[in-house]
């Protein structure tokens, strides 16, 4: 084949991080374990950058999407192109063709679904018909039409051979990898959860110095009623004593929202902000405990670096986060507390995080080298050579 690229990595984009942390994670274990081999990262999701941080791992980048989320359920809107959501799709249908026609991958990894959002894999599919294609499904996909519609099976079965699924049975049993294989025709490839982070903390050996820190809280994009949890999270950290120690916020600051509500936290003085970016795995890892959403990312994180966490749940209609996190809290002491984003109490908080701060967490048996174990199944389809230990 001639092929100007060993592998590339398409990611789902719009509302929150995890598609794309897991295929940065992916591309990052790549780039460490076969540092020979070409790989590249596509996608619209502008924190990329950020959370690749220091990693040699190259991406382009495609006009951004945006999701507005009301009563649970999803809708796209213009991004920050101002291009319509619909046109949007084909534009990026366009861009995404042209540059597999152009590099021609020996491998193309495209998360969440065959089809890609607004079906703008579908162009790709008739260029580089030697390119191998691989579909990877987070660990509960959650009930997302787009996933199990007749529709993604067709296209996966005509374009499509291999399946990794990011997930661990034995944690959750078999269920959903046969449901996959039933839907899709084809045996998945079970590889564990994926972390960005533990590939990061290759780049530094391990190595996270810092100040402890009494808690961080995670909250990458706003949505409905962000500003009134933080208004309770204002309520909650104010009644616990300044003698815990220090507290840090990572959001998306540039978020207008995001940035109004800040305010609530005037007075504060052991409470701070930073934006979202690879410096939260450092102050994770320095951490006691942990306020995150229950996203497959932020849940493999705290489990990752064994933080005792309150998940919160934002009430998708698809099912998918309170599926995962009760599955997950039976498995893991990181996952302390579950709560709903629009119903808990800033007292029901502020108990919370006094546990967690007096806990440990336990070695979890879950398989958390998912990154790994993905970097060296693409790379075996690719031809490359052994993995550099």
């Amino acid at each position: 084949m001639d092929s100007n690229l060993d592998v590339l990595i398409y990611a789902h984009d719009g509302r929150g991080l995890g598609h794309v942390s897991r295929s940065v994670g992916i591309g990052l274990a790549l780039r460490r374990l076969y540092p020979d081999l070409s790989v590249l990262l596509i996608t619209g999701c502008a924190a990329t950058a950020e959370l690749i941080g220091d990693g040699p791992l190259d991406w382009i980048k495609l006009p951004s999407y945006k999701t507005n989320v009301t009563a649970g359920k999803s809708s796209g809107v213009k991004g920050n192109s101002n291009i319509d959501d619909n046109m949007l799709g084909e534009l990026r249908a366009q861009n995404i063709r042209d540059i597999i026609a152009a590099y021609k991958p020996k491998v193309f990894l495209a998360d969440h679904t065959p089809q890609g959002k607004h079906k703008e894999l579908l162009p790709s599919h008739e260029v580089s018909p030697e390119t191998v294609r691989v579909l990877g499904i987070r660990a509960v996909v959650g009930e997302v039409g787009k996933v199990w519609s007749d529709f993604s099976s067709e296209v996966f079965s005509g374009t499509y051979s291999n399946i990794l699924w990011y997930g661990d049975s034995s944690v959750a049993g078999a269920g959903e990898l046969e449901r996959l294989s039933t839907h899709y025709g084809v045996k998945p490839y079970e590889a564990g959860y994926v972390s960005r982070l533990s590939e990061l903390c290759f780049l530094n050996n391990g190595s996270e110095e810092g100040s402890i820190l009494a808690g961080v809280i995670s909250v990458p994009w706003a949505g409905e009623g962000t500003s009134v949890l933080l208004d309770k999270l204002a309520q909650a950290l104010g009644g616990i004593d300044k003698s815990h120690g220090d507290w840090k916020f990572y959001m998306n600051l540039r978020d207008n929202e995001a940035a109004a509500a800040i305010h609530n936290f005037n007075g504060l003085e052991h409470v701070s902000f930073e934006q979202v970016g690879p410096q939260f795995l450092g102050d994770l890892r320095n951490s006691r405990s942990a306020v995150i959403y229950g996203g497959y990312n932020s849940l493999t994180d705290v489990m990752v670096c064994a933080v005792p966490s309150i998940v919160l749940l934002r009430g998708m209609k698809d099912g998918e986060q309170e599926d995962h996190a009760a599955v997950l809290a039976e498995r893991s002491s990181a996952i302390q507390n579950v709560f709903s984003d629009q119903t808990v109490a800033d007292e029901e908080l502020r108990e919370s995080l006094l546990k967690c701060l007096e806990v440990d967490v336990n070695e979890s048996s879950i398989n958390l080298n998912g990154a790994e174990n993905a970097a060296r199944y693409l790379a075996e389809l690719a031809g490359g050579r052994s993995a550099d230990r």
